[in-house]
């Protein structure tokens, strides 16, 4: 399916639709992620290779994130970034959301065991997710789906075994003067 335009975002629900939907540009991607995120209930992983700002770099995905967290309060953002240098030369806004609500969003860099990995990903609520299985090359050819149970389950147990190998960032910590 391209062009988001094409079809309602509305008619996908979190943890109900159960469809694949296959996009090939940005702006679909983009769209479908910030829906994901402002249904998300509990939490949201990402996996990316450098904070993808076509993606990311948004008022409108920084604000579904930031209401995420507020208002749930288990709520949690992890994000796994290989490099974030480009989006802190930037001013990327999700480096700014995590300086700021550092018990509620997190970015952390993959430990060496996972260098390597080519793809990318957003996981909502363990149900919903969006994959791309070459986000080097600037392709956005992606695979979504808003109630994936299996696969999202499978897909959050690899990035919890990430999570739990990877390291703080240390580029995107907040320095206090």
């Amino acid at each position: 399916m391209s062009g988001t335009s094409e079809y309602i975002l509305d008619d996908y629900t979190l943890g109900e639709t159960d469809e694949d939907i296959i996009v090939d540009t940005a702006e679909d991607v983009r769209l479908l992620s910030l829906s994901l995120a402002r249904q998300a209930r509990r939490s949201i992983d990402i996996f990316t290779q450098d904070l993808d700002a076509a993606l990311y770099n948004n008022r409108d995905f920084e604000q579904a994130l930031f209401q995420l967290v507020r208002q749930h309060d288990k709520a949690r953002v992890r994000i796994l970034c290989y490099d974030s240098r480009p989006a802190l030369a930037n001013g990327h806004c999700l480096i700014r959301l995590a300086q700021n609500l550092t018990s509620s969003v997190a970015i952390h860099k993959p430990g060496r065991e996972h260098q390597g990995e080519r793809g990318a990903w957003l996981i909502a609520d363990r149900r919903g997710l969006i994959t791309r299985t070459n986000a080097v090359d600037d392709s956005y050819r992606a695979t979504v789906n808003f109630n994936a149970a299996q696969t999202a389950a499978k897909l959050s147990d690899s990035f919890e075994e990430m999570w739990q190998h990877s390291t703080t960032d240390s580029q995107v910590r907040r320095i206090y003067m």
